[in-house]
């Protein structure tokens, strides 16, 4: 005679086996994730050099007056910069920082109009000490007694006779600055300040 298990006992058994059989197939999946990890995809540790930013730098688009780098970081991020495009103007990097903050200027407009000019300095006449086109015209060429008196009579210049105006963007900028320009005096300006923002050295 065949002998069946009591209603009971397979009421209570029934989840005691589904819950054993869940169990080992979750412990089993968790395994084959974690040994995935290992082999495939390393976890990696963020570069120390993204703690230079108060929040992550933009994807696109670099607007002036915008910048996400802390003012900790930026000496060393402006003398690295300029170091690498071997730049006279590499000593100047607190000053620059200084006067830009004194006239209330975006940190990198002062630099990347020099970069735009005169490749931060390695092209202009000699003994001039102008980087920055600035009074450069048919009339003539004006010259600066040092890179102390180029760096802040720009400065200066920029404030008063540009952004106080209402010029506040590379393009309304260059109107004035450089009006012969197609366009392109504007675009390396935001290139070299994007530079700067995401502390891209050139190479």
């Amino acid at each position: 005679m065949k002998k069946t298990l009591p209603w009971g006992a397979l009421i209570v058994g029934l989840p005691l086996i589904f819950f054993a059989v869940a169990s080992f197939a979750l412990i089993f999946s968790v395994s084959g994730l974690i040994m995935a990890s290992s082999a495939d995809s390393p976890v990696t540790v963020a570069a120390a050099g993204s703690q230079i930013f108060s929040s992550p730098p933009p994807s696109e688009g670099i607007v002036m007056g915008e910048s996400t780098v802390t003012k900790d970081a930026r000496p060393t991020i402006l003398r690295k910069f300029l170091d690498s495009y071997h730049s006279p103007l590499m000593q100047y990097s607190n000053l620059i920082l200084q006067v830009s903050e004194k006239y209330n200027l975006d940190w990198r407009l002062v630099v990347a109009i020099s970069g735009a000019e005169s490749t931060f300095g390695q092209k202009i006449p000699d003994n001039c000490y102008n980087a920055w086109g600035w009074g450069i015209h048919s009339r003539g060429t004006l010259c600066f007694s040092s890179w102390e008196e180029g760096i802040k009579t720009v400065a200066q210049g920029l404030r008063e006779k540009f952004l106080s105006d209402g010029l506040t963007t590379p393009e309304q900028i260059m109107a004035r600055y450089a009006p012969l320009s197609d366009g392109s005096w504007a675009y390396a300006v935001k290139y070299f300040m994007g530079q700067l923002e995401h502390a891209d050295y050139y190479q």
